[in-house]
């Protein structure tokens, strides 16, 4: 009887502790209701953060928040049937949590928006839809959206091709040093689309994008400086 019991306190020690890792006042918050509580004690299930990770219990708070209406909530739990639970991937519930996040403006949402509709992952590969949704996270900030309004803009690919488009928002994206979208810049100093031809500011975007760690922009400086 007294080894029963000494070994049921060496199976429950690890839980015992692992609870202990998440802050009592923090979890005492989550449970009373507290949605941002909710995601930091979602997030540290989600990404094993101090705890063992553990996508169910990271889901369960994620939706708690979600429920109350929360964009960055229903943001992350759409991360979990996206991307989360790789043997439980659900992108159609995935979109579902996404477009009530995008709805709130939420650029991050939004962004993965884009993604699923350009991939075909949970819905059918929809370019039109999916440039309207980099094209919202574009103008909301994100970095990423506005490289790939850019390169919709650029190709026609879902957006109406408009080099002037395609600068404005390749641009917008390296000022937020994108490394690819340097590279763009001076492609399109290089070749005068949607910008007047200067082979000045063509070498200027390459060699930041170099410097930057994009490897094809060293191709092109070299290129253009022959």
């Amino acid at each position: 009887m007294k080894r029963q019991a000494v070994l049921l306190m060496v199976i429950a020690a690890p839980m015992f502790f692992a609870s202990a890792q998440i802050p009592a006042t923090l979890l005492q918050q989550a449970q009373a209701g507290d949605v941002q509580a909710q995601i930091q004690v979602g997030n540290r299930y989600a990404f094993g953060q101090g705890v063992p990770r553990d996508p169910d219990r990271a889901m369960e708070w994620f939706k708690k928040a979600a429920d109350k209406g929360s964009a960055e909530g229903q943001y992350r739990l759409g991360g979990m049937y996206d991307v989360g639970r790789i043997s439980k991937q659900a992108p159609e519930t995935a979109i579902t949590w996404y477009t009530m996040a995008a709805k709130q403006n939420y650029p991050d949402a939004e962004y993965r928006l884009g993604v699923m509709y350009e991939q075909g992952r949970g819905v059918q590969a929809d370019y039109i839809t999916a440039g309207k949704w980099y094209l919202r996270a574009a103008e909301h900030g994100r970095s990423d959206a506005q490289f790939k309004a850019g390169e919709f803009y650029e190709q026609g690919h879902g957006l109406e091709q408009n080099y002037a488009q395609a600068a404005k928002w390749y641009r917008a994206a390296a000022l937020q040093r994108r490394p690819e979208a340097e590279f763009k810049m001076g492609y399109l100093y290089e070749q005068g689309l949607g910008v007047p031809k200067n082979k000045d500011q063509a070498i200027d975007w390459y060699t930041k994008s170099m410097k930057d760690g994009f490897g094809p922009a060293q191709d092109a400086l070299r290129a253009l400086e022959q």
